[in-house]
């Protein structure tokens, strides 16, 4: 038969919930005493360096001074030039000046989409400006797919005169 006696207060142990309290106090504790003895061993590494670099004074390799203080063989200062190394020798060459290659990069962009040039002369492909480009294909429309498109008709027609 069951028991149905209700207990009363007990001096029995309750059941913990399985936390050591203790455990985690004492691993903050000692995760905070390592970071700050890590910081302070930081703080003394990067002071011995400091000492170390002024009462020892290196001479920078040549790489790494300024390039105002560098010169070329020929007397020539690097600034001028816009990479170090022979057109045809080994790759990658270093880039001296970024500025001066993104505006030369810039600008023979800004030709080759504003201007008119052969791309193919022996197919007779040509390339024209990208504002010309853009009234053209408003002027004539993109093509309907199942129709061939007006550009291949001009051709072929063009190839006819040729012949």
């Amino acid at each position: 038969m069951a028991d149905t006696r209700h207990h009363a207060a007990t001096t029995e142990p309750v059941e913990g919930d399985g936390v050591s309290y203790k455990g985690i106090v004492w691993f903050v504790v000692l995760l905070a005493g390592t970071t700050i003895v890590c910081q302070l061993l930081m703080v003394v590494l990067l002071k011995a360096f400091q000492y170390q670099s002024d009462s020892n004074p290196v001479a920078t390799a040549p790489l790494a001074q300024q390039v105002t203080e560098r010169e070329a063989p020929t007397g020539r200062v690097y600034p001028e030039m816009h990479s170090i190394g022979l057109p045809n020798g080994p790759r990658p060459r270093l880039l001296v000046r970024e500025p001066a290659n993104l505006a030369e990069m810039r600008t023979h962009e800004h030709d080759v989409l504003s201007s008119y040039d052969w791309v193919d002369k022996a197919a007779g492909v040509i390339r024209m400006p990208i504002e010309k480009a853009k009234e053209k294909l408003l002027e004539q429309g993109l093509p309907v797919r199942g129709t061939a498109p007006a550009a291949t008709k001009d051709l072929k027609a063009v190839k006819d005169v040729k012949k």
